[in-house]
């Protein structure tokens, strides 16, 4: 649990390497950090986090990185990302509107508005009687797909 681990990877890096005096600052709650976001008075570079609501790009790239949009804490706007935003949700089809959300996150890689550190992975174990076990899109068993050799 908790934070002080990679914050103190990351501020050491910059430090060493950027040669920027970074440090972190601890805070007593999540919504102790979550006001100072909120209200814009971090004053440094904070940390986020996102799990996506449901299985498309879309919903890492709007909610985060559209100029406005609700979760986009580091107040991003890039007039060329947001047109294709509305292009890609336009499309008929989720096969269509893939490679424009692509586009729009070679946007992002050159913008680079933050900084990806990792992403969570899922370990699932199961017995050897259970068949077609395996995760979906939020990293989960997709429990209806699972089947039991009855023997």
């Amino acid at each position: 649990g908790g934070h002080q681990q990679w914050v103190e990877a990351v501020t050491n890096s910059v430090r060493q390497n950027l040669g920027i005096n970074a440090t972190g600052k601890a805070y007593p709650t999540f919504k102790a950090m979550r006001d100072d976001v909120v209200n814009g008075t971090v004053g440094a570079a904070f940390r986020s986090g996102w799990n996506a609501d449901y299985p498309s790009i879309a919903s890492f790239l709007v909610s985060n990185y559209r100029t406005g949009d609700s979760a986009n804490d580091g107040d991003y706007s890039n007039k060329d990302f947001d047109k294709l935003l509305a292009e890609a949700a336009a499309q008929s089809s989720p096969e269509e509107a893939q490679p424009i959300y692509n586009d729009a996150q070679e946007i992002l890689m050159q913008d680079l508005p933050q900084i990806p550190l990792w992403y969570y992975s899922a370990s699932t174990a199961w017995n050897p009687d259970l068949k077609n076990v395996e995760s979906g899109w939020l990293g989960m068993p997709v429990y209806t797909e699972i089947t039991k050799d009855v023997n």
